[in-house]
Order: structure tokens, then sequence, then C-alpha cells
């Protein structure tokens, strides 16, 4: 189909800086002047520095010199869309089907979850994208961030997983368990 494209959205950051200031990993950055659009943005997301690319998109290791800026968070971040002084104008509906489901469901309920108990708890929902061995890592890297040593025993079967990318995430989270005292 040939498609109209709409006007480009209004520039109405201002001098607000809330995103900027409140990302945990500074992956909102400077555009360059050369590549700036007229009277675009100054600043871009760097999805390589985004906890929402770690822990949904990325099919690799978090890089291990992030994983302490992942801190809890299992699927995203959208801390930048939570601070956005526009978002916050948005309209709130009561429809159920926009309800959320899944909320904080505790670690060690999700690291114990098997393949097919993933795929039958998340099936239609955005986690899929994440995929199990993902979702594992993942929530290695938030036990390893939460301070509880108490995760240790589920970091040890984790870290035994037939998958290397699961194994490398639990040991990364009980080395930050056990010098955590």
């Amino acid at each position: 189909l040939e498609l109209t494209p709409d006007e480009p959205a209004p520039f109405r950051c201002g001098t607000c800086t809330r995103c900027i200031d409140s990302c945990p990993t500074d992956a909102i950055v400077p555009v360059e002047e050369a590549d700036r659009t007229p009277h675009g943005p100054e600043w871009a997301l760097d999805s390589t520095k985004c906890i929402s690319y770690w822990t949904i998109e990325l099919r690799g290791a978090i890089p291990e010199e992030h994983r302490a800026s992942v801190g809890p968070h299992l699927f995203g971040c959208d801390i930048c869309q939570d601070v956005c002084p526009w978002n916050g104008r948005a309209a709130v509906t009561d429809e159920e089907g926009f309800e959320p489901q899944n909320i904080l469901p505790p670690l060690d309920e999700l690291a114990a979850l098997s393949e097919e108990e993933f795929s039958q708890r998340f099936a239609g929902s955005p986690v899929e994208r994440a995929h199990y061995s993902g979702f594992l890592c993942n929530v290695a890297v938030a036990m390893g961030n939460s301070g509880n040593r108490d995760f240790l025993p589920l970091l040890k079967t984790m870290s035994e997983s037939p998958d290397a990318m699961v194994r490398e995430h639990a040991a990364w989270a009980i080395h930050e368990l056990q010098r955590t005292r």
C-alpha cells in the first residue's frame, strides 16, 4: 500500500531531562549535531545500554559490566516512560483486557519454572519474547542484585543448567551474593 506518512510528532520535551536523569544505565545519549534532523531531538536511546533491550531482545548474555545496573528488572524497565510528565497525562482505562498480569511474582517461583511451565504461564504475553533461557538469565541477574542470600541454593541449581548462558548468569549472581555481607 502507498501510505502518506504522518507529520513528525512535535518536540515537547523543552528543558525537561527527567528521563535522562532517571535512566540507571545512561542509555539516553546526546545526538551528534551532524546526525540530528532539523528541529529534531538532541537525545536518543542507545539500545546497547538499555535494560529493556538487555532483558527482552538481546539473544546473548547481558554484558557483565552492566548486570548490576539491571537491578530487579526481569522484563523491560520503562523508568524513562514512568517519569515522563507527558505520559502522566495519559488516560487510564478500566478495560479488563489491559489489567496487569503476573505482577511481581516471587523470584524463587520464577527460577523454578520448567520450560513448559514458562510457556503456559506467559503464553500470549510479551514475556515470550525473552525466550525461556533469556528469562532465566534475567531471573538470575535480579537474584544476584537482590542481596538475598536465600537465593543461593536456587542459583546453584541454575548454575548446573544445560544452557550455558543460564549457567553463566547464575554463576555471576552467586558471586555477587557471596561477596555481599
